[in-house]
This record gives structure tokens, C-alpha cells and sequence, in this order.
């Protein structure tokens, strides 16, 4: 299969920077609370793109940054619960790539290719510790009868629940945030 490598915008074609590491860089960016949707957009543009890019194509490239970001896939229209988060499940992405994957340490490696990221974490087995958390989260205990059981499962639960940001966002933070994720629609959820 072939990545992405370039994108295109009125004639003018842009090398991608596709290291995954550079895409967990925009993605850090994105949910940066203290810049705005601007300095956001020119972060990301920067980090994939160069320094050169024409303003004429800025628009072009806002959606095509999006799709990138997102592997090319749609944004999902079900509100499904956020199992994993790439920053907050690391080390269980990591340990996960190198069970399921013989060994393969992707921090030693010199390049990864962002899709190549997000289909080693997809073929992830469903005993890998990742899936396995991913499986706790979203799992539903009001069909457990056993009170002791229930109670056990909702304590581990709580034990590998994905953390909210430690400050409250200001109302207008908030909706700085939700009207950037309504136009970018990033959401690092399995497909």
C-alpha cells in the first residue's frame, strides 16, 4: 500500500513531513487550549508542510491537513465513547506494538509513517494490553449482577480511565475547542 507523501492545492504540490511523530505533534497543538484556531492551523501547516507554503493554497490545505490527520477516513457520526488517547495510552500503544508485533520497538525506529502508526495500532490482537484496556473502558457493568464483581470491574475501570485535563477550560475555551474539533473533526477514536 502507498501513503501520502504529498499534498496538492491550486497546482502547487507540498511534501509531507508523514513521520508519525510529526502528526502526534499536531495533534498536541490542536488540543493546546492557550493559542487559538489560528496559531493552530499555522502549527500543524508548519509541522507537515514547511515554512513555504502560498497563502491562496491555505485553504485548500486546512481540509487536506484534516484528511490527513485522519488517515483519509470520514469522521465516524456515531457517539461512540474515546477509548484510547495517543498521549495518555503511549507507553500501552508501545508495549502493545511490541507484543503484537515481534518485538518491533517503534521508538528506536528512524521513520514511521503516520498511517503505518495508526494500522499497527488497528492490527492490535484483542489480548494486546491496549485492546484490552481499550475493552475495560467502554465496557457496560449494569448487566453484572454480582454486586462484588460490578464493583470490582468499576474500580479497574476507574484504574485505566482516560484523564481529564487537569484545568477546567473557561466557557470560551470550550468552545474554541469544540468549534476547532467541529472544523477539523480530529478525534482520536477507533474506527
Amino acid at each position: 500500500m502507498s501513503y501520502p507523501t504529498k499534498m496538492e492545492a491550486n497546482g502547487h504540490i507540498y511534501n509531507i513531513n508523514t513521520d508519525y511523530r510529526v502528526a502526534l505533534a499536531c495533534l498536541r497543538v490542536i488540543s493546546d487550549v492557550s493559542i487559538t484556531d489560528l496559531e493552530r492551523f499555522y502549527a500543524c501547516e508548519s509541522l507537515l508542510l514547511g515554512y513555504d507554503v502560498l497563502s491562496q493554497d491555505e485553504y485548500i490545505l486546512k481540509t487536506k491537513i484534516k484528511e490527513y490527520l485522519m488517515c483519509g477516513r470520514e469522521e465516524s457520526s456515531d457517539n461512540s465513547e474515546i477509548d484510547m488517547d495517543y498521549f495518555q495510552d503511549e507507553k500501552y500503544i508501545r508495549t502493545s506494538i511490541k507484543q503484537v508485533y515481534h518485538g518491533l520497538d517503534i521508538l528506536k525506529l528512524d521513520y514511521l509513517h503516520w498511517y503505518e502508526f495508526n494500522e499497527l495500532i488497528e492490527g492490535l490482537t484483542t489480548d494486546s494490553v491496549l485492546e484490552r484496556i481499550r475493552e475495560l473502558r467502554t465496557y457496560d457493568v449494569s448487566n453484572i449482577s454480582d454486586e462484588k464483581e460490578k464493583q470490582r470491574i468499576i474500580k479497574a475501570k476507574e484504574k485505566v480511565a482516560l484523564k481529564k485535563p487537569k484545568k477546567e477550560l473557561t466557557k470560551s475555551q470550550k468552545e474554541s475547542v469544540k468549534k476547532f474539533y467541529e472544523l477539523t473533526k480530529i478525534n482520536p477514536k477507533r474506527k
